[in-house]
């Protein structure tokens, strides 16, 4: 259950900076925002609801995920922490959850992958109803974020 929750709130966080930083800072688009929203949004939008029910395919592909936002993370620390451009610290702050849960996300989706166990093994704490409540979570936002899509 905690392994749904880590790779919902990373994505969903990664997703939502991206967003709010294009839309009410104008910063523009480039190939490392975009991946790294894109791999926000399948983080948060399938791996979350493939973990509940096969938990190595969930975390391999949180583990691909994880490492398509790095490059974006990087770069934005580069910038975030430059002594010359002297950041607000509220930006330097959230750089830092997000990096924070990218990397936790990355090192728990790396032990699941290579740990020995069944491929066709899902998360045991919830209930059959509850996953599919939980499953029901990320694909309404993603289905929503298809519909907004063009608009951001």
């Amino acid at each position: 259950m905690t392994r749904y929750l880590l790779f919902f709130l990373t994505g969903v966080a990664t997703a939502t900076v991206i967003l709010f930083f294009r839309g009410y800072v104008s910063v523009p688009h480039n190939v490392y925002s975009d991946v790294a929203l894109r791999a926000g949004m399948i983080l948060f939008g399938l791996t979350s609801w493939l973990t509940l029910f096969r938990i190595k395919a969930g975390a391999l592909l949180a583990l691909l995920s994880s490492l398509a936002i790095s490059p974006w993370l990087v770069r934005v620390g580069l910038r975030v922490w430059d002594a010359s451009i002297d950041a607000p610290q509220a930006v330097q702050f959230v750089h830092l959850g997000v990096s924070v849960l990218v990397f936790l996300s990355l090192l728990v989706s790396v032990r699941y992958v290579f740990s020995r166990g069944s491929w066709r093994s899902g998360t045991a704490a919830p209930g059959f109803v509850l996953k599919l409540i939980l499953a029901a979570i990320p694909l309404a936002i993603l289905t929503t974020w298809f519909l907004v899509m063009d608009k951001v």
